[in-house]
């Protein structure tokens, strides 16, 4: 245990330095950019409230953020693979691993723990900086709207619009597609992310150590897109609303999901192990 925990210390520092910060930065870059400038004056889609007024949800919604995320995550998970078979491929790398005084399988589990690793400290930075955004971004569009002249017939006019709301944080978690998808608030929200998770992660460990038939490593990272299907399964709930408050709930068949996600990973560590402790190399 102890050598399979300084292995994925080692790894992660390794990971970090070469992909994962730089993943992080500039994901994150490109999502303040468009939170604090992004163009939110078509009328026609905010008919129900002031022009000048958006709630957080709102902004972090239409802002396209939540693409960012999406795409920086893919990018990471890109990343996991190449770095993963690359000790495999790199006659150094391998050299490393088969001289390891540790078993074949603790070594998959280091590979295991990095990916898991990796993949929470990305949704931590991006959970701290969607936190820390909602005040400057909620206190701007309060500014505007009180600032506002609104015109709503000949004979009504509205000055200095009161536009402070209460609870707007936890509401914003609520009702945006991007927040409650990946940061969810809900036991069965967090259920069907992190098994969908779990599993992606595990697949693509695997494919990054197994190399012996192009078809089972496609079969794999296969699996492994099956397991983002199943984490942003509340988005597609949701997509439907338009990003409009939706009613609907994730359904009940999410719950056999994700459970049947979790089995699926298992099933593949299970595997991976008994694959490893037969070959040669490792």
């Amino acid at each position: 245990m102890k050598n399979m925990l300084k292995l994925c210390n080692y790894l992660f520092a390794w990971f970090f330095r070469k992909y994962e910060r730089y993943i992080l930065a500039i994901s994150l870059v490109i999502a303040i950019i468009l939170l604090l400038v992004g163009d939110l004056n078509n009328r026609d889609m905010y008919n129900h409230i002031a022009i000048e007024f958006r709630t957080y949800d709102l902004v972090v919604d239409y802002s396209g953020a939540g693409f960012v995320f999406l795409l920086g995550l893919i990018i990471l998970f890109a990343s996991l693979f190449i770095q993963i078979n690359s000790f495999y491929t790199n006659g150094k790398g391998m050299y490393s691993l088969l001289t390891l005084p540790m078993k074949r399988s603790e070594v998959f589990m280091a590979f295991f723990l990095l990916a898991i690793t990796s993949i929470m400290l990305y949704f931590l930075a991006w959970f701290i900086v969607m936190v820390l955004l909602y005040f400057p971004i909620t206190n701007m569009y309060e500014k505007a709207a009180s600032e506002a002249v609104l015109y709503i017939s000949e004979q009504v006019t509205l000055r200095k619009l009161d536009a402070r709301i209460t609870n707007g944080f936890f509401l914003a978690f609520q009702r945006s597609v991007f927040l409650s998808t990946c940061f969810p608030t809900s036991w069965i929200q967090c259920l069907a992310l992190w098994s969908g998770m779990f599993l992606s992660a595990v697949a693509i460990v695997f494919a990054g150590l197994y190399n012996e038939f192009i078809f089972t490593r496609i079969g794999l990272l296969i699996v492994g897109l099956g397991g983002f299907i199943v984490s942003i399964y509340q988005a597609w709930v949701l997509f439907d609303g338009f990003f409009f408050y939706s009613g609907k709930k994730l359904l009940p068949t999410s719950k056999f999901i994700s459970v049947g996600a979790v089995f699926t990973g298992v099933a593949l560590i299970c595997a991976a192990l008994y694959k490893l402790k037969r070959r040669k190399e490792i």
